[in-house]
């Protein structure tokens, strides 16, 4: 399929791509009835400081603790692999933005080791891996992106201001966000769907 405009597509992984979150939860349960079995407050949240009113410090000792063993039993979203060989195949270039970070990681060149690993077990196709991105508006204006998606509402909030065509990965703890400048995905044929009309539109 021959394609007039071709578009560079800035995704997110965690929570966008996969299931980060729901993993994460199996181990704060794991981690809550090893110190003090605390009562649940909230499920739906990525803010784990609110799941079961742990400080900072107990957060930090909770990902130091079983955030490794979580990346490696994240599963990819339904369709993510078919989606983006798709998109890839009509010429769009897929780049993805994370935050992800030698810190969490283990030390000095292990989130790019494990997110890789991680890529190539389940065959995900991508041009670009950009690891530790805080300030993805600000990557996202420098790197041209034209298409931007991610799970966190303050992310989205902020990538929509540069003009930047914007989506949103619903997952249990963003469900109640609308904006009418962001488009709610909760499926990557959706996403795809959204990407053949932008383009055709063009």
């Amino acid at each position: 399929m021959e394609v007039i405009n071709t578009m560079r597509i800035g995704l997110d992984i965690d929570d966008t791509i996969c299931y980060t979150n729901r993993v994460l939860m199996k181990y704060a349960d794991i981690y809550n009835k090893e110190h003090g079995n605390r009562k649940l407050l909230k499920r739906d949240t990525n803010n784990f400081s609110e799941v079961y009113g742990w400080d900072d410090d107990e957060v930090y000792t909770f990902f130091r603790t079983y955030y490794l063993d979580a990346l490696k039993e994240i599963e990819p979203k339904e369709d993510v692999k078919e989606v983006l060989e798709k998109l890839r195949e009509e010429g769009h270039k897929i780049i993805f933005i994370t935050v992800r970070n030698d810190t969490e990681c283990g030390g000095e060149g292990e989130a790019h080791r494990i997110t890789t690993e991680w890529l190539n077990k389940y065959e995900i196709p991508y041009d670009e891996l950009n690891l530790d991105i805080h300030d993805k508006k600000a990557f996202c204006k420098e790197h041209n992106i034209d298409v931007f998606m991610d799970d966190s509402i303050k992310t989205v909030s902020a990538v929509k201001e540069l003009g930047i065509k914007t989506f949103i990965a619903m997952n249990n703890f963003n469900l109640d966000f609308k904006d009418d400048k962001i488009i709610n995905i909760y499926n990557m044929d959706q996403f795809f769907q959204e990407i053949t009309n932008l383009d055709n539109n063009k």
